[in-house]
């Protein structure tokens, strides 16, 4: 990780920041991966488009180190922004989106190159791929059977059907139902990413970070304060 030639006290919580939100990020791929109701492999589109749009943020913060302090308000914006779409991993990453738009005030100036027109990119892609993954409803079922083998059972059988959310009514979902006598339990989601929603959530995503990352150009961090860092 590049050591920014910045004050002292935006160097350190710029760095705790990045740590801390990629950590977030990390554990929001293995809760999605490992604590669902679902095999691995139908949970893994979902696990990653998640994790890539809470990785943004931390990934804007670190690019902020390459001369672009810039990018440091639209990492603070989004992660502020986290809250609804990464459930209780957005709490935390809303205070880091404070500290990072503390960190771009005391080392970016008063109006860097770039910087306005990159907020209002990376926000709007970066919305666009919290919204690929929930506005396409996909159930899955599965069921476990007295052997403790776990079954895919098709989603309509049980009531679930598949649609736009603004076309879905309260009665799409009529629940599990009667069992067979072999299955011991049952369980159905409401979404689960299929690899189109995933692909759309990946490539906004990835879009956010390089739309901000043409749009603020590289410039000089300010010398209000001492630096104290590692030039980079």
């Amino acid at each position: 990780m590049s050591d920014p030639q910045w004050p002292a006290s935006a160097r350190s919580v710029w760095r705790a920041g990045v740590i801390v939100g990629y950590g977030l990020a990390f554990a929001i791929l293995l809760t999605r991966l490992f604590g669902g109701e679902f095999s691995l492999w139908s949970e893994l589109p979902g696990a990653v488009s998640l994790s890539l749009v809470a990785a943004v943020s931390p990934t804007l913060a670190l690019l902020a180190s390459r001369r672009r302090p810039g990018l440091l308000l639209p990492a603070g914006a989004i992660a502020i922004l986290s809250v609804p779409a990464l459930s209780l991993f957005g709490y935390p990453m809303f205070v880091i989106g404070l500290i990072w738009l503390w960190a771009h005030h005391q080392v970016a100036g008063s109006a860097p190159s770039g910087a306005a027109a990159a907020l209002l990119a990376a926000v709007v892609l970066w919305f666009g791929a919290a919204v690929a993954m929930f506005i396409h409803l996909d159930p899955a079922c599965t069921q476990t059977l007295r052997d403790g083998t776990v079954q895919e059972v098709d989603p309509a059988a049980r009531g679930y059907e598949t649609g736009w959310v603004w076309s879905m009514d309260s009665n799409t979902f009529s629940g599990w139902g009667t069992m067979e006598a072999d299955v011991v339990s049952g369980a159905c989601g409401s979404d689960t990413l299929v690899l189109w929603e995933a692909a759309a959530s990946i490539t906004l995503s990835v879009g956010s970070v390089l739309a901000s990352w043409y749009l603020v150009k590289p410039t000089e961090v300010a010398t209000s304060a001492t630096p104290e860092g590692l030039s980079v």
